[in-house]
């Protein structure tokens, strides 16, 4: 038997002992906000503010003032939400070991039909593969051992804005920021995107390990100080394994980036009836087969960020926020990585929770590998039949503890 008030209680107290480290140092509004905000996405599954104000009921009974309440810290110039970013990364910051995967990528927020809001850009559509205005997002995960992902940063950002400067400034911005909160744990892990020189410039500074997958047309320099194209050398090498008969679905060999004296690897995969190879570049050592292989399945781990993207896409409504001020968009895609951080808090507390939300969608979604999408989906139905609303059972702290 599902017992309510165990369900009740249990979210509640989680979503409180997730959210008190992360607002210690906000005002109170400003705590009141965020608590309310932050589960409202949860039972909405949207960042649509009129629908996150059905969600948030306290004292105010009337949606229009809740409506222009939240508008107004999304806006506001109080409301900026760079300390509770940082304490959110120091408080998720004891998951992340040194090996922990850490994949960076850059994701769009098309604006296709969008003409005035401020500092709008062009970017590309991953969708629809061409040119149309919008914003670009850097995105931080980390893949815990658990397989777990735990965001790290959703930095939305225009090269328009006078602050930015341009995007390499900015992912140098996100990635010093995260690096520094989670202690330089961590490898990081990048897909051919960061495949220039102002990226590795950024982590060769922070003395981190990293794992970026290559487009094949860099030039390196051997051990022995011969300048190569990394896709002729790969194809040496492996011409050379397949002529002593040793294994030649994956080679390496160590290379220097001209002009740095920092060694590093290049790893090269061929998968079956593939003709092209998977290449990466990694400062880890890699002197042997079993050593080459952990590089690739470290690279492997960067599909992560793409599942965790399309589910902030479609279950969190990341990409249909219906708002035009800059700095709310920015703030609002902050609270839906909170969303998802607690989600993950959830998974990695609260075993017996998880349990009661999957009995509502588990014959739904039981062949569901990526499991954020059953926990919500329990968590909103749930919501939905017993009229779980904010004002009736309000996530706050209870005055009696």
């Amino acid at each position: 038997m599902l017992r309510k008030d165990f369900i009740i209680h249990k979210t509640r107290s989680l979503l409180n002992e997730f959210m008190t480290p992360i607002i210690a140092t906000a005002d109170r509004p400003r705590q009141k906000f965020l608590r309310q905000a932050v589960g409202a996405i949860l039972f909405s599954g949207s960042l649509v503010v009129t629908e996150l104000a059905h969600w948030v009921r306290d004292d105010c009974s009337d949606i229009f003032y809740r409506l222009k309440r939240l508008l107004n810290h999304l806006v506001s110039l109080r409301g900026d939400l760079t300390a509770a970013v940082q304490a959110y990364r120091q408080t998720v910051a004891k998951y992340i070991e040194p090996d922990t995967p850490i994949v960076i990528d850059l994701t769009d927020l098309a604006k296709p039909r969008a003409k005035k809001m401020k500092y709008l850009a062009l970017i590309k559509d991953g969708s629809e593969h061409k040119l149309v205005p919008g914003y670009w997002c850097v995105e931080v995960y980390a893949h815990l051992k658990t397989k777990r992902i735990l965001p790290l940063a959703l930095d939305v950002f225009s090269i328009e804005d006078p602050s930015v400067g341009s995007q390499n400034l900015q992912i140098d911005r996100t990635v010093k920021a995260v690096n520094k909160a989670i202690d330089g744990n961590g490898i990081w892990i990048a897909d051919r995107g960061f495949d220039g020189l102002n990226a590795y410039e950024t982590l060769f500074s922070l003395n981190c390990h990293f794992v970026v997958r290559q487009r094949g047309d860099r030039c390196v320099v051997t051990a022995n100080g011969v300048r190569i194209i990394e896709r002729d050398l790969v194809e040496r090498i492996r011409h050379r394994q397949a002529q002593v008969n040793l294994p030649t679905n994956i080679v390496f060999n160590k290379v220097y980036l001209p002009d740095n004296p920092k060694p590093l690897y290049l790893v090269a995969s061929w998968l079956p009836g593939s003709e092209e190879p998977l290449i990466v570049l990694t400062t880890m050592v890699v002197e042997n087969l079993h050593q080459a292989k952990q590089i690739i399945w470290y690279y492997k781990r960067r599909w992560a960020c793409e599942e965790a993207s399309q589910f902030l896409k479609s279950r969190v409504g990341l990409e249909c926020f219906r708002i035009r001020r800059y700095e709310a968009i920015q703030r609002l895609v902050i609270l839906a990585m909170l969303a998802m951080g607690f989600l993950t808090w959830i998974l990695l507390r609260s075993r017996q929770l998880v349990g009661r939300f999957f009995s509502f969608t588990s014959r739904f979604r039981k062949d569901t590998k990526f499991v954020y999408y059953r926990l919500l989906d329990g968590l909103q139905e749930f919501a939905r039949l017993y009229q779980l609303r904010l004002g009736k059972i309000p996530l706050e702290p209870l005055k009696n503890g």
